[in-house]
């Protein structure tokens, strides 16, 4: 009798145990109004700007200072760093108050062009191949709730010739930040596991409070942007603004107080472009303005030196 009571003693206990979900802790942040919970029986060291004084001995051991990791910390806007020993990656969450992030604001509420233009900013290497990263994918993901969508990417980011690491991401745009959760191995080449690993945590992952759409800046890029120097009197300025913007090129002299505005209304797409002719060889200053309905007015200069060929 005794030995069956232990013997069920021992399978509810099992059952208990099995019953009761991984420790995890809670981490909130306020500027992006982001929390994630984030599994404590995964990640070893766990850093936030507010436990780098209490990791000083790690730090120390990984060859760098509370001090130096503080300033790289609000270089880079990481908001949380953790380590997974076992598997060999690293969790990297940041977020950045950058150029994208005050054009969209929130790529929730843009059209299918917008975040089209973002999602392939990654794998054409326009944004970010002149810092090193090679993304193999990038495609939309809706999450739902109070995520909604973030761009599933992988990439490889090199430093010079050398491979620094590979990594997972998912990224959006929301209340004026753009944030990422980057899950980088080094050593190894990507695993199934690791975007496995990168979907679990998304899972913890939620906006705390979701802010309501500013007047956001007229779109303004190029496509065909004034040169630095011409040996030509006429160059075309092409790009993107908003639906039906005007775009305004001032040319104003830096030797004389001459001026010249040329003009383009942008197509149903976004899509202008601006035949410029400089009066006369000299330096000027190019001011390029839009300005589109429900939109705030953006503004752009550039300098152009125009110096014909010598015979």
């Amino acid at each position: 009798m005794r030995k069956w009571l232990t013997a069920l003693l021992g399978a509810l206990t099992l059952c208990l145990l099995l019953s009761v979900p991984a420790l995890a802790q809670v981490y909130t942040f306020d500027g992006p109004h982001l929390s994630l919970d984030l599994p404590e029986d995964t990640y070893d060291v766990v850093l936030t700007p507010n436990t780098l004084e209490s990791q000083a001995g790690y730090l120390t051991a990984q060859g760098t200072t509370v001090e130096a990791m503080a300033a790289e910390f609000e270089a880079k806007g990481i908001l949380l760093q953790a380590v997974d020993t076992a598997n060999n990656r690293t969790l990297v969450v940041t977020a950045l108050q950058t150029v994208d992030a005050q054009m969209y604001f929130d790529l929730n509420n843009q059209d299918e062009n917008m975040r089209r233009e973002f999602r392939v900013s990654h794998t054409n290497g326009s944004a970010y191949g002149v810092l090193g990263y090679n993304y193999s994918t990038a495609t939309w993901k809706n999450y739902g709730g109070s995520l909604l969508r973030f761009l599933r990417a992988k990439y490889t980011l090199k430093v010079g010739n050398e491979t620094e690491c590979s990594g997972v991401q998912r990224r959006t745009i929301r209340n004026g930040y753009t944030i990422t959760l980057d899950l980088q191995v080094r050593g190894r080449g990507l695993k199934d596991s690791d975007d496995k690993a990168m979907e679990k945590l998304m899972s913890g992952l939620q906006f705390t409070q979701v802010l309501d759409m500013p007047m956001l800046p007229t779109k303004l890029s190029f496509s065909a942007e004034p040169p630095a120097s011409t040996a030509s009197d006429t160059f075309t300025l092409k790009g993107t603004s908003g639906k039906k913007a005007e775009v305004t090129v001032t040319v104003m002299s830096l030797t004389s107080t001459s001026s010249s505005v040329f003009t383009d209304t942008a197509n149903s797409s976004g899509a202008f472009s601006v035949k410029v002719t400089l009066p006369s060889e000299g330096v000027y200053t190019l001011t390029v303005t839009a300005e589109a309905a429900d939109s705030l007015r953006s503004q752009v200069s550039y300098t152009v030196t125009y110096q014909k060929k010598s015979k």
